[in-house]
């Protein structure tokens, strides 16, 4: 290769760099609460689909951050809700928060999945107030549990991976 091609490669990186230099860093505050929440929920989802809770407390804990400031500021926008649904959102905080702790606190899988499914509650309250992209929402029989999850496959948390597909996606009824 060249002096100059090995110059030029050099140059680019250099610039392509300092371009990432100057854009703000994503964090996991962007997007509305909602879309914060559940975007840790799945994270925790997944890991119980995988019969594991590795993660989980992480994961946990951000949601009650997410939630701790939404009780200085919860606005519309904020929740991701239309005005008139914020004093139901400001309802479910408390019952969120608590269950979020008990996600945080779980030691095995048995009180992992118990919290998820306390969680996932008022989770569902919240989506169907929710003007932001919303996941699917999922029931098994079985378990007699709901959760939420992105469109596709159905992946239940509450059996793993030895009933991974148990359960069936609900119909939207907010379209």
């Amino acid at each position: 290769m060249s002096r100059t091609a090995t110059k030029f490669r050099i140059c680019t990186l250099v610039c392509i760099s300092a371009l990432f230099l100057l854009l703000p860093p994503a964090s996991a505050s962007d997007g509305t609460a909602f879309e914060n929440l559940v975007r840790q929920y799945e994270e925790a989802r997944l890991a119980l689909i995988n019969d594991t809770t590795d993660g989980i407390v992480a994961h946990a804990r951000a949601m009650i951050d997410t939630l701790d400031e939404l009780k200085t500021d919860l606005s519309a926008t904020r929740a991701g809700v239309k005005p008139e649904n914020v004093a139901e959102i400001r309802s479910l905080i408390p019952s969120l928060r608590s269950a979020a702790e008990a996600l945080a606190s779980a030691t095995d899988l048995e009180s992992a999945r118990t919290a998820f499914y306390e969680l996932t509650k008022p989770l569902v309250r919240w989506r169907s107030a929710a003007v932001v992209e919303l996941p699917a929402v999922a029931y098994c029989p079985m378990a007699k549990r709901s959760w939420l999850q992105p469109e596709g496959e159905v992946s239940n948390p509450y059996y793993g991976q030895s009933m991974l597909t148990c359960g069936d996606l609900l119909p939207d009824k907010s379209k």
